[in-house]
């Protein structure tokens, strides 16, 4: 069936989709009638009929909930993304270390917070220090990578 009108990505995922009877139809005899879109001009560009299972399994809506991409050689597989980059991977990091980073200040500053008002001026001096000590460790780890 015509059930789907799909343009591809060049890593093979789902992109841009029209549905039959939404954007276009097919009558009984199994040829699609344009409707909102032009079908000739898309599958111009390199759009694909898909159905309805292929499409489910594009969508990773299958038995292990994987996404499906379209191989070179028109057939589905499951979708394995490329290992990332040195650059995405030392992203990530910093990331997870400004997240741990934000947590641990708020966690310091609440604490510093409830020693002003109670007065506690040992735990003060020790909360700022330990501060201190937060910063200057965050600052190398994000610096050494």
């Amino acid at each position: 069936m015509k059930d789907y009108l799909i343009q591809f990505n060049a890593d093979g995922r789902r992109g841009a989709t029209y549905a039959a009877g939404v954007h276009y139809y097919v009558d009984d005899k199994g040829n699609a009638i344009n409707g909102s879109v032009n079908i000739r001009k898309l599958l111009n560009d390199g759009y694909v009929f898909v159905e309805t299972d292929d499409y489910l399994n594009l969508l990773g809506n299958n038995a292990d909930h994987q996404e499906y991409c379209l191989k070179a050689d028109g057939t589905f597989a499951p979708y394995i993304p490329p290992e990332p980059t040195a650059e995405e991977k030392a992203a990530a990091n910093k990331a997870q270390l400004k997240t741990e980073y934000e947590a641990g200040k708020k966690e310091l500053l609440d604490s510093l917070q409830t020693a002003y008002l109670s007065g506690n001026t040992e735990a003060v001096k020790s909360i700022q220090s330990e501060y201190q000590e937060f910063n200057a460790a965050y600052k190398s780890a994000v610096e050494g990578e």
